[in-house]
């Protein structure tokens, strides 16, 4: 019996301890606040949105730069003239960026920026994302609210108490998941919400895996994968004080990039099974 009992616990912890995080590679610290990155599949390439130097101010001393999956920064001053450059996302040829209280949106063939979306009042916006109906969301981290743009309009989506420090966003099937102290799914027509789980402490990037769990990123150092509502630390560096920020996850190698913010660097990590 007590054979039978340890076997089945040994198979559980092998189950739910599965994954892990290798590292991979560091870029060079060339970065200035990096705090999200962003693949792009089809130029095979990672963007990276750069804060600047300094940041909560309209200087205009933020960019986005350009990188490749062996680590190597390609082009670091892609596109400049932004405040603080966050979450981002693609669609139809468009790089949509968060920028502080605007929605930027830049033509990737042209290097360009193609239309600014102001949102008066905005207090911190945050993490972007794109349904495959070209709607945009993007986060209010301090206000509990989420933002869209429908049809060239840009304005306030959804305003809920239970959206405190709102961040990361992923859309898909009709659904709309947002990061917070839990992950929400929200029904895009209807509006409701429903909490999937909590104690994730506090999330930056959310990323959705192909077995239809999430990875997702705490910015003061941690990375998390969710497994039945569950949640499992994959990486815990917050006491030496390298932040994770705004993760992306590159399916087809399992990748995970991290942008170190005050650590100027993108890292690469395989998620291994």
């Amino acid at each position: 019996m007590k054979t039978t009992l340890f076997l089945i616990f040994f198979s559980f912890a092998l189950a739910t301890n599965a994954q892990q995080l290798e590292k991979l590679w560091t870029s060079a610290a060339d970065f200035q606040t990096p705090e999200s990155a962003l693949y792009n599949a089809e130029l095979d390439i990672v963007f990276v949105a750069n804060m600047g130097q300094v940041r909560d101010t309209k200087n205009g001393d933020g960019f986005i730069a350009q990188m490749n999956l062996k680590g190597e920064i390609t082009n670091l001053k892609w596109l400049t003239g932004l405040n603080d450059p966050k979450g981002m996302a693609i669609y139809n040829g468009k790089l949509y960026v968060a920028d502080m209280d605007e929605l930027i949106v830049i033509d990737i063939e042209q290097a360009k920026v193609v239309n600014k979306y102001l949102a008066p009042n905005a207090k911190f916006l945050n993490d972007v994302t794109v349904c495959k109906n070209g709607m945009v969301f993007v986060s209010d981290m301090r206000d509990q609210r989420i933002y869209a743009l429908v049809d060239g309009n840009f304005d306030s989506w959804l305003y809920n108490e239970n959206l405190q420090n709102v961040n990361g966003l992923w859309a898909e099937g009709g659904k709309l998941y947002a990061g917070n102290a839990s992950v929400w799914e929200i029904d895009i027509k209807t509006k409701a919400m429903n909490e999937l789980f909590g104690e994730t402490q506090g999330i930056d990037g959310l990323e959705k895996l192909e077995n239809g769990e999430f990875i997702f990123s705490n910015w003061a150092g941690r990375i998390h994968v969710s497994k039945q509502q569950k949640v499992v630390t994959l990486l815990n560096r917050a006491e030496k004080q390298l932040n994770t920020a705004d993760i992306d996850f590159v399916p087809h190698k399992n990748l995970v990039l991290v942008p170190t913010f005050f650590g100027n660097t993108v890292e690469a990590f395989t998620l291994a099974y």
